[in-house]
C-alpha cells in the first residue's frame, strides 16, 4: 500500500516543522510527527522515512506550489543536537 502523496507531504512538513523548532517542549510531538512518518512509509527511523519518502514522491508530484525541499533529519551525530540538511 503506498501512501496519498499529499498526505505523506503534510506529515513530512509537519515532522519538519517541529523537528526545527528546538523547545523541548514539542519534543514529545515531535516523536509522535516522527513516528506516523515512520507508519506511513513502512519504515522504523526517520532517516529510512526520509529516504522512503524521496522514493514514494518526487518532487514533480509534491502538492502546493513548486518548491526546492531540504529534508532536516535530526541526527545525534551532528554533535550540536541540531537538525541537519540532508538533499
Amino acid at each position: 500500500m503506498v501512501p496519498d502523496p499529499a498526505v505523506l507531504w503534510q506529515a513530512l512538513d509537519h515532522y519538519l516543522a517541529l523537528a526545527a523548532d528546538g523547545d523541548p517542549a514539542v519534543a514529545v510531538t515531535a516523536q509522535n510527527a516522527a513516528y506516523t512518518l515512520c507508519v506511513l512509509t513502512g519504515t522504523r527511523t526517520v532517516e529510512e522515512a526520509m529516504s522512503a519518502v524521496r522514493v514514494l514522491c518526487p518532487e514533480s508530484i509534491a502538492p502546493g506550489p513548486s518548491r526546492p525541499r531540504t529534508l532536516i533529519v535530526p541526527t545525534a551525530e551532528s554533535g550540536s543536537g541540531q537538525p541537519e540538511a540532508v538533499s
